[in-house]
């Protein structure tokens, strides 16, 4: 609820403590006081527009304050914890700067915000009704959501949305596959060619390097020839070649051996060079016997690099990733195949879907139905008891044909949408021989102010905010009319808080707390204030409101009546009596 509503420089009010009870409180003050000044502050702190011509004449800018307890586990909890705001003690401290230069600012307990968190929490805390604006029961979708609380079809019309979002969600999934088939029909012959292309050459890696190496000495082959014919020729092939003289060397050094010359390890080596020569020797033998001249064997080379060329150009830069494609290609194959037997399982599944969504959305259309009937007889009973006797109510659920593209009804073939079958509008006809109409169409802000009453009186127990103001309820109405009007706030505020701006005494007869707003002129400029009244002065601001500014013995003699009639009606808490008894 709205503990205290803090004020400084918002148009006429310089400076302005409001404080709130449960229950009914009321605003009353002449014309031009103020009160409407408070319910823009209101709006203000539940994220409305800031106007710069609301400051205050000579000031550079205004604050209003607001504070707010709520229990736990309040919704507007939930949307602070969301946006990482913390709470202490159940209370909600919200802050709006205006000023002229346009730098406004918003802070949720001492903590920087914005309109938006203020307008998120805002639809949580206050539900504000006036004249023909700020009055969410005017919005077809809000009221659809009053029928459903009303009804007690949160729980189905939870269900309807979840059933058609897993149909939304299992349908988006088959045309996707289907695409997907689509498209892979037109590609599966040259996925297929692509595959075989690869297989057919069937890469290896390093393979190239290999080629190319190879490519190199059949390209050479003759220098590689004579080459090696000339090393063999150095190393064996007459007299003046390496064996030959190594030879030659190791039967000298033998023939100084037997002179007993030490000649041991000059042997050893050159039986070991001999060793050696002979071992290169047979390289070089095995290298000319591989060395051939083969024109044939470079075109397979040159035939095989071109393939290998024309894959990597094609289906990546090495051989890793053409094979990576390769198997890609084989998957998007397989996929191709295993489609049929995926769209007749998902095909299954929308099928389910279907019914599921259907039995929820006709079983949540029956429970709206037997609640827009028992809703219509009650709001057309309060309309009667708001003077209305001769008004008509009623609860239009409408429903839509599907298009082709719609989740549909099986057998009348509704659409079925996130919230069911139906839409919802409540319509009023104030007067005989009028058309229902949609209540943001009626003309008479009287007439809509009571006939929202009417609603907000039914529904007040599946309302989920808890305060809820009312402004120019009481426009086109008096006596028993009003005094009705009253006992509806009055009934409407059990268990929760209700604000109410009134011209009239018959209403604030009923209030809980009633506070005065009025202005006091200076010399220089005028000033508003608002006071909270005791049982005396309460009475005095009645015969006020009753009698204007020459106030009589009968004028205060009925509203002490009109004070005593509203203790009398059941009034919860009631008052001190008040001066002259009664």
């Amino acid at each position: 609820m709205l503990r205290e509503l803090r004020v400084r420089n918002l148009a006429v009010i310089e400076e302005a403590v409001v404080p709130l009870e449960v229950g009914l409180n009321v605003l009353s003050g002449e014309t031009g006081a103020g009160k409407s000044i408070l319910i823009d502050a209101i709006l203000l702190v539940v994220g409305g527009r800031a106007q710069p011509d609301l400051i205050r004449s000579g000031a550079d800018g205004a604050v209003v304050e607001a504070v707010f307890e709520v229990p736990p586990r309040h919704p507007a909890l939930r949307v602070l914890d969301d946006a990482g705001h913390a709470t202490a003690d159940g209370q909600i401290i919200v802050k709006r700067e205006l000023s002229r230069a346009g730098r406004h600012r918003v802070f949720v307990n001492d903590a920087p915000a914005t309109v938006g968190l203020l307008a998120l929490i805002g639809d949580a805390l206050v539900e504000i009704h006036g004249q023909h604006e700020h009055q969410r029961l005017l919005e077809p979708a809000r009221q659809l959501d009053l029928l459903d609380r009303f009804g007690e079809a949160e729980d189905p019309c939870g269900r309807v949305r979840e059933a058609v979002a897993r149909w939304h969600d299992a349908r988006g999934r088959l045309r996707r596959l289907g695409d997907e088939a689509r498209e892979s029909l037109r590609q599966e012959e040259l996925l297929r060619f692509q595959m075989s292309e690869i297989d057919a050459v069937n890469p290896k890696d390093g393979e190239e390097d290999e080629l190319r190496g190879e490519r190199r000495r059949l390209q050479h082959a003759e220098r590689i020839l004579a080459a090696l014919q000339e090393v063999a020729g150095l190393l064996q092939d007459d007299g003046h070649d390496a064996l030959s003289r190594l030879g030659l060397a190791t039967g000298l050094l033998k023939d100084l051996e037997r002179l007993e010359v030490p000649v041991e390890a000059a042997l050893a080596g050159l039986e070991e060079a001999r060793a050696h020569v002979e071992d290169a020797l047979a390289s070089v033998r095995g290298l000319r016997g591989r060395a051939v001249l083969d024109p044939e064997r470079i075109e397979e080379i040159d035939s095989r690099l071109d393939a290998l060329t024309k894959l990597r150009r094609k289906y990546g830069e090495s051989i890793a990733a053409i094979w990576q494609y390769r198997q890609e290609v084989a998957a998007a194959l397989e996929r191709l195949d295993r489609q049929e037997a995926l769209a007749a399982e998902l095909e299954a599944e929308v099928e389910q879907l279907v019914g599921a969504a259907r039995a929820e959305a006709l079983e949540l259309s029956g429970l709206r139905a037997t609640a827009a009937e028992r809703l219509e007889h009650l709001v057309q009973r309060e309309l009667r008891a708001l003077g209305m006797e001769r008004a008509r109510c009623a609860i239009a659920l409408r429903r839509h044909p599907a298009g082709d593209d719609d989740l549909a009804t099986d057998q009348t073939h509704w659409r079925i949408g996130p919230r069911g079958v139906e839409t919802v509008e409540f319509l009023l006809s104030a007067n005989p021989g009028e058309d229902l109409r949609p209540l943001a169409r009626v003309a008479s802000g009287g007439e809509l102010s009571r006939t929202m009453l009417g609603f907000k009186t039914i529904l007040a127990e599946a309302a989920d905010v808890p305060t809820m103001i009312f402004d120019e309820v009481d426009a086109g109405i008096g006596g028993r009319v009003a005094d009705v009007v009253g006992q509806k706030l009055r009934e409407t505020a059990a268990g929760r808080q209700v604000l109410c701006v009134t011209h009239l005494a018959q209403i604030a007869a009923h209030a809980d707390h009633h506070l005065v707003v009025d202005k006091r002129a200076g010399r220089a400029r005028t000033a508003t204030r608002v006071t909270p009244l005791d049982a005396a002065g309460r009475v005095e601001e009645l015969a006020r409101m009753l009698g204007g500014e020459r106030i009589g013995e009968a004028t205060r003699r009925h509203a002490r009546e009109l004070y005593r009639g509203a203790r009398r009606g059941g009034r919860r808490g009631a008052g001190a009596a008040p001066p002259g008894g009664w």
